[in-house]
Formats: structure tokens, sequence, C-alpha cells
């Protein structure tokens, strides 16, 4: 057709919604001819609860990005092209743009602002085929090449968002997400980190993954800037989680619902699978753990990821996101000559959403990474390998405790024993003492009795640990520390005024009598007799109380 001028309608439960006219771009060949725009150049997507067009430029080689607005329609960019022919498919909110000549994928995530692609372009594989016992145990590279089909063949059909109907093989394919491969395709670990936490499939494979990107550029000694920008992403989504009202109590529900549901590992280094739906098929020959998806030999990237990651497959639903409806004008894209500069919309735009149902704030607490399990998970995993030069580990962690300070969160205590652990052995009992009183270093139990252990390299070190816990009214702690000095009868003084029983008279009754004195050895045992009176039956008052007789 020869048509650029067109008129969109959505179907939904409230009715018809007539959209406004736009044009498609269209190149001309030569000057006299005007464009032809087949059928099979305009896709309609929708990600993140917007409704996209896609329109293909045969001449220019591109491919024009549409947005839908109640009230106007905005070319958004222009993605490049590298076949004649493509095909596209949404899945898990990302666009994957087939170049069928080339036979890869390219993988746009429009969330962004750059509408650049988020990985290399990336092979399909094979995975899954309807075959016996024996070649279901063959591995995915086994499976692609044992496929009798084409890849990209003649009889492919592509339905959108997620399915290929294979016409000569009676096969349906759906595809499916492998975050393994694209976030080894990139060595940029922020960026891969921000578009992991957007992921609703594979929600565990998302947050072992992302944990394994943050150990990866700690061991590897990446740029402290580069480290503080991934803190930076799995904190801030951390924390939009717990004001949205999130707990960790749903988050753990979530996490055993995940393991319950999950599937078989994913061998070898993948981007995109595609599975067949678990529905009933009309062609028997069509098993229900058929799968096609995208392999990746990267070169470069995350090294050794592959080693951190529990490869695990997941079958989770993704919901779309709430849309805005208040007024605004979309986004200029910062793509370069790949961009378009988009319109300005009228006061009352609004995007026009796609219909599907949406909770707004219903992320999956899965997906997101606590502090604690940061320490766990991280920080622990990667100090046994940083023993011999801890100062690099020392600024991670002070980056780390800036972020979740923006980020309005609290740490967990053993992370500041570790920093102050980290600390005396470099001998930087100062900084200590520094963080110590500016508060860098949240008091707590855990936190004082380290002091008090460090301090015995270290006098002034203890006596931060002994004031601290006596400022946060640890008396029982207080006074075992006492005692550990030799200062026993400043302890019983202390459990006097403040009423400390939880002591053992034992432990005190031994320094009295290590000191030989009778008088003290009285002493503690008529406090004790005062303070508990039970203390007279027990053993201990029996053999003190002999011990004092044979030393008067």
């Amino acid at each position: 057709m020869q048509c650029t001028l067109f008129t969109g309608y959505q179907f939904s439960a409230g009715g018809i919604v007539k959209l406004p006219k736009f044009e498609m771009m269209m190149s001309k060949c030569e000057a006299n001819n005007k464009p032809v725009l087949a059928a099979a150049d305009v896709h309609i997507v929708t990600v993140y609860g917007r409704i996209y067009c896609l329109q293909l430029d045969r001449v220019n080689m591109a491919l024009n990005l549409y947005r839908f607005y109640r009230d106007a329609v905005v070319q958004q960019a222009t993605l490049p092209t590298y076949s004649s022919r493509i095909a596209v498919s949404a899945v898990d909110n990302l666009i994957m743009v087939h170049q069928i000549d080339a036979k890869v994928v390219i993988l746009y995530d429009v969330f962004m602002d750059s509408y650049t692609p988020i990985s290399a372009p990336l092979p399909l594989l094979v995975r899954g085929l309807p075959s016996n016992s024996r070649q279901a145990a063959q591995t995915a590279d086994h499976q692609s090449s044992a496929y009798g089909g084409t890849l990209y063949g003649e009889g492919w059909n592509f339905l959108i968002p997620d399915l290929i109907c294979d016409a000569d093989n009676g096969l349906l394919w759906k595809l499916h997400l492998d975050l393994e491969s694209i976030a080894a395709s990139t060595s940029d670990a922020p960026s891969i980190l921000e578009f992991l936490q957007r992921r609703k499939y594979d929600l565990s494979t998302v947050k072992t993954l992302s944990l394994a990107i943050i150990r990866t550029i700690i061991l590897e000694r990446r740029p402290i800037n580069l480290v503080a920008k991934a803190m930076d992403v799995i904190l801030d989504s951390y924390s939009r989680l717990m004001k949205m009202g999130g707990s960790a109590a749903g988050a753990r529900r979530t996490s055993e619902q995940n393991d319950q549901s999950s599937g078989q590992p994913v061998e070898g280094s993948r981007v995109v699978s595609q599975e067949p739906p678990s529905g009933t098929m009309n062609r028997p020959v069509l098993h229900t753990d058929s799968a096609i998806e995208v392999e990746c030999r990267p070169e470069d990237g995350i090294t050794n990821l592959a080693a951190h990651v529990d490869r695990t497959f997941l079958n989770a639903s993704s919901d779309s996101e709430d849309i805005a409806s208040t007024s605004r004008a979309p986004s200029q894209a910062t793509s370069g000559a790949t961009s378009k500069r988009p319109q300005v919309l009228g006061e009352d735009s609004r995007p026009l959403a796609s219909g599907a149902s949406m909770q707004h704030g219903t992320h999956v607490a899965s997906v997101t990474i606590s502090p604690f399990e940061m320490f766990q998970s991280v920080f622990l995993l990667v100090e046994d390998e940083m023993m011999g030069d801890p100062a690099y580990l020392i600024v991670v962690i002070m980056e780390f405790l800036r972020s979740m300070s923006k980020a309005g969160l609290k740490a967990p205590p053993n992370l500041y024993v570790m920093l102050t652990t980290l600390l005396a052995r470099s001998n930087r009992y100062a900084e200590i003492a520094l963080f110590v009183s500016n508060k860098i270093l949240e008091p707590s139990r855990e936190l004082a009795m380290q002091l008090v252990e460090l301090g015995r390299q270290h006098s002034m070190t203890r006596k931060l640990g002994v004031d601290m816990l006596r400022e946060r009214c640890l008396h029982h702690d207080y006074v075992a520390v006492l005692l550990q000095e030799g200062y026993y009868l400043e302890a019983l003084r202390y459990a006097r005024k403040y009423k400390v029983i939880t002591v053992q008279p034992a432990l005190f009754l031994e320094k009295a009598v290590a000191k030989d004195s009778a008088r003290n050895v009285a002493a503690v045992l008529s406090f004790f007799s005062e303070l508990m009176p039970s203390f007279k039956t027990t053993s201990d008052y029996g053999r003190y109380q002999h011990v004092l007789s044979e030393m008067v």
C-alpha cells in the first residue's frame, strides 16, 4: 500500500477509542516513486503497559518507533536494522527485533532513554525438542543441530507478543530470556543491574545474577565510582520497594513460591530461550518443554560470571507497570542519529494504556536485594578472597554505607563489625575512633563487643567498646567485660545500681578468691544474698562459704 497516513483504534473493556491520525515516515528510493508500505512492515507491541508501533523503512534500513498517546502519536526513536526482513517480539517488557537475514536478535529496553541495544546481537538456539528420553538428555547445542527445520525459515510466522509458529514442522515456540548471557555480553555493570531490576521473569535468577555481578566487580577491583553506581542501583531499587509497602515477610513468601516453581537448570551461556505454552496443543508432536533460545559466546564482559550463578528457570507471571495519568510530555531520546526528537504534546496528553491489568507498585519482593543479603552474599564471600589487601574492600564498604544513607536504609550491624576488623587489620585505629565518635559506625552490641575484642592490641579501642556498652545500657555485657578485666568490685557496684542479676555470682566470687581477700569474698556473698535470696540455697553459696571460713 502507498498510504502512509493512518488512524488507530483501541478496543478495550470501556469501549473503542479512536486515536489521532499520524503519518509514518517513509524514505523514497527514487524521486518520482512513492514509498510502498507493506502490512508486514508494521508491528504493534505493548511494553511497560505502553503501546508502541514499529514501522520498517526498507529504503533507509531503519525501524521507526511510535508511541501512542490519547491525543497524539509521537515518533520517539529510529532503530537501525541490518536485514531486509525483520520480525518483532515482546518478552518481559523488552522489544526483540529479529534480523531474519542475519539470523540474530537485537534486544531493546525502551525504559532507558538511549534506545540503544542492551546487548550484542545474539543468534537463536533450539532447546527442548520433542524427542525420546535418550535424546531429551542432550545438551542445548546438540538439540540445535538435531532440529530438522531451518532457523528463521520460510515457514516461521512470528506472533505478537512472544510466539513463533513453525508451520513446516508443526511446532509452536515461546520466547524466554536468558539473563545470564545478556549480562555476560556487557561490561557496564551499573546498566545491566538496572536492567535486571526491571525484569519480572526468572526472579530467582535475577537476584542470584545481580549478586554475582557485584561480587565480580569487587573481586576484579573495578574503579570505585563504578562499584558505587552499582551499589546505588541495588539499594535504590530496594528503597523504592520499601516505600511502596514491601515487607520482608512478603519477600520470603515470594522466594518460597519461586523455589517451588523452579524448573530445569539452564545449560550453557544463553540469552533468549523459547518454550511452548503449557496449554493443550492440537498437534501431538509438540512436546510441552520444547524451546528455542539465543546462544551467546561472549569473549568480553564480566569475567567468570557463570561460576557465580545458580542457573534456574522459573515460571513467573509478568504484569504491566502502571502508566501515569498526569500531564507530561515524553522524554527526548538521546541516542544521537538513531533517535528522533519527539514533538511537544498538549497539556492533556496522556499515555495510552494497553488495557492489560496494571497494579501500581506490584514489584515482586524477591527481585530486590536487601542490605542484609548484600552482606551475606557479597561482603562475607569476598572478604576471605581479599584478606591480603583490605584497603580496597574498606573503600567499597564505605561507599556502600554512603549509598545506604542516601537511600535512607540501615546497615546490618555485622557490616560495621567487618569494617572495624578490616581497619584494625591495617592498624588504622585512629580512624576507628573517628568513625565511632562521628556515628559513622552505628553503635550496637555486636560492634561494642568487637571493639572490646580488638582492644587486646589497642587499649583505646577497648575503651571505646566498653563505653559503647554502657551508653547503650547493655548492663549484662558491661558487667561481664569489667569482670574479664578484673574490676570485680566496680562490676559489683554497677550490678547493685542497675540490679543486674543475669551474671553468675560464681564469676564474682572467683575474682574475689583470686585476690586472696576474705573481706572481699564476704562482701560478695553478702551482696548476692541480699540481691537474690535464693542464692543461699545454691551449691555456690555453700562452697564459697566454706572457702571463706578457711580464709579466716
